[in-house]
């Protein structure tokens, strides 16, 4: 994978996850994302948020990947 679209997949997983985060109700968002203690007005991710994000980040990647090999 280029830095180009593993960038790319980055923002774009990052993009959908907090698109998809924002319209779910508050105590579902919970599951996911809690305040985060260390950074006053932040927020972390729960481990099932983690996983959630990680997997959207890595269906894109494979998703460029097939494209990128697809196209040579």
């Amino acid at each position: 994978m280029t830095d180009k679209n593993f960038d790319m997949a980055c923002q774009l997983a990052d993009d959908l996850y907090f698109k998809f985060m924002d319209n779910l109700s508050d105590d579902i968002v919970s599951e996911f994302v809690i305040d985060d203690k260390d950074n006053i007005g932040g927020t972390k991710n729960t481990d099932k948020g983690s996983d959630l994000y990680w997997q959207i980040e890595d269906t894109i990647k494979q998703a460029l990947d097939k494209l990128e090999e697809d196209n040579r």
